[in-house]
């Protein structure tokens, strides 16, 4: 398994969570107001990298779950790297809105 760098803004995320004694609302997650995080998607993105887990919710609504960090989140939210699956790297689900290339 490689081990990469979080993106900065998956970072502040990853960092909020550790931060909080309980786990945060989505929308308490939304730390800047960007086209990129106005639909709640990089919730969701975040969760299938498996840096996020959902305690309550479901990805329908991703503002209103509640989130915890997973093992490799909080070695994430530390170093700012961490090891992802390959196969979850180059699949179409990690970041739905990438075009394919080919």
């Amino acid at each position: 398994m490689p081990v990469l760098p979080v993106t900065h803004n998956q970072w502040q995320v990853l960092r909020a969570v550790k931060r909080s004694r309980k786990p945060p609302c989505g929308r308490d997650l939304r730390l800047s107001p960007t086209r990129g995080t106005k639909d709640g998607s990089f919730l969701t993105v975040m969760v299938r990298l498996g840096l996020l887990e959902r305690v309550s919710g479901t990805e329908k609504e991703p503002f209103e779950a509640t989130y915890s960090l997973t093992e490799s989140g909080k070695h994430a939210a530390e170093y700012g790297e961490c090891e992802f699956p390959s196969g979850i790297l180059n699949s179409q689900q990690a970041n739905p809105k990438q075009p394919s290339k080919g």
